[in-house]
């Protein structure tokens, strides 16, 4: 097995998937890195938790998850910097496979294996990225567990995002795609510095599709918008990634042409900002970050292997009463808990206690249902219980329990 492969598929054929995934949260020359460096572009950067979890959750998504009849898995390859290195275990065969580190060095092999392992007409791509990255003009470079190593072309530590993507013209993979869960703000001192003739290194060099390949459908999927930040949650996975697995399990899934749910390119970008958006998913985050999809193509990614998991949001109207009601969720017909049945099917919130400076929570109840028809209330007294019904269908489904 290759020395970056955490899973490999030994009779994959040429029409399989083919997954790069790279998280980069150590830092060796960033403050508080084993040799800090003091370069002024290097001013702000800091260690970060949350990418090496980011990455192994979806490098485990893909092996356990992903499924796609047309190109099934055939290979996943990842590479993590993280402050305490452990193996990545797989989630099927339980097997320890030691990770190599995120070096720019690495990184640039990883890739050139990963475009040879899909260099075939109906094969398919799929890279992730979650770490450091910068804007220098409207390029994005993401930065390697190294960056700075060099002092004199501190850029020699990076990947230039925007070449890889059109250097890979020049594999025969019909359809690729990007996920780049890394901050796209400008670096002033960089730019002054550096300039932008150096934006990172080009692992594979091209520009357009060469003649006799078939067309390259694409999707490249950003965590925010050019020359703005992205946000992670400290020791757990990012948001932007968070919402990503969260659209491949349903949200982001359609079934317009008969029972099967798929998520395609265009309907996962749909569901992605939307869970973004939202305070009971983002909380102090909501709309922090605006995820882009520029100039892709819509195809069919993943098909669910059962019924789409829907987020569901259930509030009061006012909202100022969420903090005071009791609320329950049961699928429709399920008997009430206590009653002739076992309950399982029945979900409940009580009131919340109060919060910081006794001001009331305003936010609605977050649940993840299965597909299907559902009963709320909101309990709040005696003469105020306020009960609907509602379908939990992609993407979501919000529901206001009114005063009667």
């Amino acid at each position: 097995m290759a020395r970056f492969i955490v899973h490999l598929d030994e009779h994959a054929g040429p029409s399989s998937t083919h997954a790069l995934v790279i998280g980069v949260g150590a830092y060796a020359h960033l403050a508080g890195g084993a040799d800090p460096t003091n370069h002024p572009g290097a001013t702000g950067m800091r260690q970060l938790s949350s990418p090496p979890l980011s990455a192994r959750a979806f490098a485990r998504w893909m092996i356990e998850q992903y499924h796609d009849e047309q190109r099934p898995l055939g290979s996943v390859a990842l590479l993590l910097s993280e402050a305490d290195p452990t193996p990545f275990v797989h989630p099927g065969s339980g097997a320890q496979h030691e990770v190599e580190a995120a070096t720019i060095d690495n990184i640039v092999a990883a890739v050139t294996e990963w475009k040879d392992r899909g260099d075939h007409d109906q094969a398919r791509l799929v890279f992730y990225f979650c770490g450091h990255g910068v804007s220098l003009g409207f390029d994005t470079s993401l930065l390697a567990a190294d960056m700075f190593a060099d002092r004199n072309s501190p850029l020699n530590g990076a990947l230039h995002f925007e070449a890889l993507a059109r250097g890979l013209n020049s594999c025969r993979a019909g359809q690729q795609v990007f996920f780049v869960d890394a901050c796209r703000a400008g670096s002033d001192a960089l730019v002054r510095l550096v300039g932008r003739d150096t934006l990172g290194r080009v692992p594979v060099a091209g520009n357009l599709r060469p003649d006799g390949f078939v067309a390259r459908e694409h999707a490249v999927y950003f965590a925010t918008l050019h020359g703005e930040e992205s946000f992670a949650r400290a020791g757990s996975v990012s948001l932007f990634t968070d919402a990503l697995l969260r659209s491949f399990d349903g949200a982001g899934s359609e079934n317009t042409e008969g029972r099967v749910w798929r998520v395609t390119t265009g309907t996962l970008m749909h569901a992605i900002s939307r869970f973004m958006r939202e305070p009971p998913f983002a909380g102090v985050l909501a709309g922090g970050a605006v995820p882009v999809s520029p100039e892709s193509f819509d195809f069919d990614f993943h098909q669910l292997r059962g019924e789409p998991v829907v987020p569901v949001y259930i509030g009061c109207r006012p909202r100022e009463d969420n903090a005071f009601a009791e609320f329950v969720c049961r699928r429709a017909g399920q008997p009430e808990a206590g009653a002739a049945g076992d309950g399982q099917a029945e979900h409940r919130r009580p009131p919340l206690p109060p919060g910081p400076g006794d001001e009331p929570d305003l936010q609605e109840w977050a649940l993840f249902l299965p597909f299907g028809r559902y009963e709320v209330e909101a309990v709040l007294g005696p003469e105020d219980v306020r009960r609907q019904e509602l379908d939990a269908r992609p993407p979501l489904f919000r529901v206001g329990l009114a005063r009667p």
